[in-house]
């Protein structure tokens, strides 16, 4: 059975955003032990709270595509606006009204963990890591018109073309985050240890090797 989260209808408070009071959708999973509440939807009586909310954290988080509230309406009416991230809010701002679907588990997660991989949100005190950059390659149509916010760039590792988010340099200057492409980062995260520049004589156990050789002559 495949894994569903718990889907509910909650009614927001305590956040000081305009979506307070209302009642929208949520959704909880275990890849960040249930720790919060996922935005899942809402109805279109919630529309606007939702769209200034957007508006408003996108932009206090230096996140927000557009330079206006004007110009960012545009694009959410038009359905042309994408979150910059996850929206998430804390167990106690959100009052349970139903549930709407109970969790299914499965072993996802532990497959996932096995081979060191552990999906989860970014905390804002988090430091290091790996920041996939799209390849190029991979990606179909017109990239800049579905995302004007990404810029084309080179992989700093393999050189490739990728395109790089815009939250990609506030990451990489206030957290230490690598910039790497799609593929260099499942290297680097789960075959291989990343190295930028490689050490003189190889990796720790080539250079041992290359020891032991010249013992035994």
């Amino acid at each position: 059975m495949a894994y569903k989260p718990k889907i509910i209808t909650g009614k927001v408070k305590g956040t000081g955003w305009p979506i307070d009071g209302h009642v929208l959708y949520f959704s909880q999973w275990d890849y960040d032990n249930r720790e919060n509440w996922h935005l899942y939807g809402w109805d279109d009586a919630d529309d606007e709270a939702v769209m200034l909310t957007a508006y408003q954290t996108e932009t206090d988080a230096g996140l927000c595509a557009y330079d206006t509230l004007e110009s960012f309406t545009k694009a959410w009416k038009a359905k042309e606006w994408e979150p910059q991230g996850s929206f998430c809010l804390d167990l106690d701002q959100v009052e349970v009204l139903e549930v709407k679907q109970e969790e299914q588990t499965d072993d996802t997660r532990a497959k996932l963990l096995a081979h060191g991989i552990d999906l989860r949100p970014r905390k804002s005190t988090e430091r290091g890591g790996i920041l996939c950059l799209p390849l190029d390659e991979n990606l179909n149509g017109d990239i800049q018109a579905k995302h004007p916010e990404w810029q084309a760039t080179n992989c700093p590792h393999c050189g490739r073309k990728c395109w790089k988010p815009a939250e990609a340099d506030k990451l990489q200057k206030e957290q230490g985050v690598q910039l790497l492409c799609t593929r260099c980062s499942l290297e680097a995260g789960i075959i291989s240890p990343y190295r930028q520049t490689p050490k003189p004589g190889g990796n720790r156990a080539q250079r041992r090797r290359v020891k032991r050789e010249q013992r035994r002559k």
